[in-house]
């Protein structure tokens, strides 16, 4: 097959995760072969006969139909991380809270008290029908363990409710796509047919284009958003759960560093003001985060992490960042495969796991230059060798060629009751 259609469903979420898992490759897959298409929404059409009449008049005739021009189109459908296919209360601006309803009158009920928002009416309704009789390929594609996510994470009260859902789609896969042997493991229970595709980068994304900022101290910097501040100050902000071995580290050795952080949301101004030295705010769109990350002009990245299984499940993403924009890189080590495995300790980065661990790493960058300048420079040959989204884009390719020649050799319909 000289060429592959790929729909991807759903793709109204824009952020990181659609594009590190997405849009990097579409144009250096078409060069492949594999021509893309994402959509957002599902198109409806009237019957012949009623194109001229008032859309409510024809959907209330019955006449108003499925477009179904891009599934028919496509040779491959996949399908990615979650769909907010379910009711959302939004209780206060703090807590985030799932409801059920039955009935549309008991949405209409709280919808004066709650707000009730639904992302999604056509996902959940058109799969059964999708997944028995769609006769193309079809990919599962994820970058979390959605089965172990914690109530700390912002997106939890989404995932609960549509883990029926996700689980159903990756048993259904003909293949099943991953971005670390974690997952893996973790997915290969719904399916065995699971391909591990590291993420990537576009390295000519971080653009260094702004003079470095007075002073003669090496800049730490940290990026995320607010709610990584868990991850780095930990019981220092109320998360008893996490330690904060990163921040013990780095406010051990403050007079040292000038601490940066990329990330502020609005109205945490305070809380970030407390913990770095400077902060920017949250920025979208990845072509404009990856010159802000560059134009930090850092010399030194970190990526703290919590621990519990959705932190071990997570990519190495940060390292590729800050190998770009040429930090030396201090990850967190776990006992066995953990997001930043990948690294060699010493080599291309230093992993820390405790508080001595975290001390030790931050010390030694913070006083050698020449250690810093050699992480970074290993760091950076190799994401550039390994981890070019081009180098990628050929892995994506022969998923989609799979999914393609073998359709319908799922045999895990008959699980996802």
């Amino acid at each position: 097959m000289d060429q592959v259609n790929v729909l991807v469903w759903g793709t109204a979420e824009q952020g990181p995760c659609a594009y590190f898992r997405g849009h990097l490759y579409d144009e250096e897959l078409a060069r492949l072969g594999i021509n893309m298409r994402h959509i957002s929404s599902v198109a409806f059409k009237p019957e012949p006969g009623w194109e001229d009449k008032d859309p409510l008049e024809v959907a209330r005739a019955g006449k108003m139909r499925v477009d179904t021009t891009d599934t028919d189109w496509a040779d491959v459908v996949m399908f990615r991380r979650y769909y907010n296919t379910s009711f959302k209360c939004r209780l206060d601006t703090n807590d985030l809270t799932t409801c059920k309803f039955r009935t549309q009158d008991e949405v209409e009920a709280v919808q004066h008290v709650h707000g009730t928002v639904r992302q999604d009416d056509i996902t959940r309704a058109m799969w059964p029908a999708f997944r028995d009789h769609w006769s193309g390929g079809m990919v599962y594609e994820t970058d979390d363990d959605h089965f172990n996510i914690r109530d700390w994470n912002g997106y939890y009260g989404d995932v609960i409710r549509e883990r029926d859902l996700i689980r159903d789609m990756t048993r259904s896969a003909d293949i099943v796509t991953v971005a670390t042997p974690i997952l893996a493991q973790r997915y290969g229970i719904y399916n065995p047919r699971v391909r591990v595709i590291r993420n990537a980068i576009d390295p000519d994304l971080y653009v260094k284009d702004t003079p470095r900022p007075p002073g003669d101290k090496p800049r730490l910097v940290y990026y995320g958003s607010t709610a990584r501040m868990r991850d780095y100050a930990g019981r220092y902000l109320g998360h008893s759960d996490v330690r904060g071995y990163a921040y013990e580290a780095v406010e051990a050795h403050r007079h040292l560093l000038t601490r940066v952080f990329l990330g502020t949301n609005v109205g945490t101004e305070h809380i970030i003001g407390r913990l770095f030295d400077e902060q920017v705010p949250y920025i979208n769109g990845i072509a404009e985060f990856s010159k802000a990350l560059a134009n930090s002009h850092g010399d030194i990245g970190i990526a703290p992490l919590g621990g519990d299984d959705f932190d071990r499940a997570k990519s190495e993403l940060h390292w590729l960042e800050y190998a770009m924009s040429d930090m030396a890189f201090i990850g967190q080590r776990y006992k066995g495969e953990g997001p930043y495995s990948a690294i060699r300790d010493g080599v291309d980065g230093l992993l820390a796991r405790g508080a001595q661990e975290w001390h030790d790493a931050v010390r030694k960058l913070a006083t050698s230059k020449d250690l810093r300048e050699q992480l970074a420079g290993a760091a950076k040959e190799r994401v550039l060798r390994d981890y070019d989204y081009r180098v990628r884009a050929v892995e994506w390719a022969e998923v989609f060629r799979f999914a393609a020649e073998n359709p319908g050799i799922r045999r895990y319909k008959e699980l996802a009751a």
